[in-house]
């Protein structure tokens, strides 16, 4: 009896380690830039007499979210078939999910697409790339910066817009976005106190939490067949 009680509580302190351990992650955040402007929340803007356009990247593995609003006073039809994302000079196909998507923008309102997530890769670092390498004021990672030349990611977003319903003769907004600032941190996305529009992240279980995780799954089994075959 006692042999069992002492077996339980190695399983429990195991369950808790491999729960603890799969906090053994490694994050990047990664800040865009563009030479669009940007409104207080951090969002690119573009702006004519027909429509105007927010960009923001916010959440996980780059997913784009586009806000259109329609300044006419007649409908502007969205070819999503010809809108594309072109991330280091390759074109994504189908970047936007055509179902349940907005390709209809009512006259005097706001339309929003979103696409799918396009990027999950973690960035190598190297210093000799990065303009500045410094760690941050509370010390949960080191902050890498690019410019649009240097920088590991560059990508363009082009939409398609027309007054037409056949969507003939469409307006191409082609716009440029760069990664310019990386944060190398382990601080998972709950615990980042600011999360601006301009920026997205991208994470990963070290090899370490991995190795250490595939044993306490190993342990656990073990002890589980201990703990059947124990005599009640």
């Amino acid at each position: 009896m006692i042999c069992k009680q002492l077996f339980s509580r190695v399983y429990i302190i195991i369950v808790f380690g491999i729960i603890l351990l799969s906090g053994c992650s490694s994050y990047q955040y990664m800040s865009v830039n563009s030479y669009l402007e940007q409104n207080e929340s951090q969002e690119f803007i573009f702006e004519n007499d027909t429509i105007q356009l927010k960009y923001s990247f916010p959440g996980e593995n780059l997913q784009i979210t586009i806000l259109l609003f329609n300044k006419l006073r007649q409908p502007l039809y969205l070819d999503l078939e010809r809108s594309t994302v072109v991330i280091n000079n390759y074109q994504v196909e189908n970047p936007f999910d055509p179902e349940g998507q907005v390709n209809f923008i009512a006259p005097l309102s706001y339309a929003k697409i979103i696409s799918y997530p396009l990027s999950d890769q973690m960035i190598k670092l190297n210093p000799k790339d990065s303009l500045i390498e410094k760690t941050t004021l509370n010390n949960v990672g080191r902050i890498y910066s690019y410019n649009e030349e240097t920088t590991p990611l560059y990508f363009r977003i082009i939409l398609a817009i027309t007054a037409n319903d056949d969507y003939s003769s469409p307006t191409f907004f082609d716009y440029s976005f760069w990664v310019s600032d990386i944060l190398q941190t382990s601080t998972g996305p709950k615990s980042m106190k600011y999360n601006p529009s301009n920026q997205f992240y991208v994470g990963k279980t070290t090899g370490f939490g991995k190795v250490l995780g595939w044993t306490g799954v190993i342990l656990l089994l073990f002890l589980s067949a201990l703990l059947l075959a124990a005599p009640q």
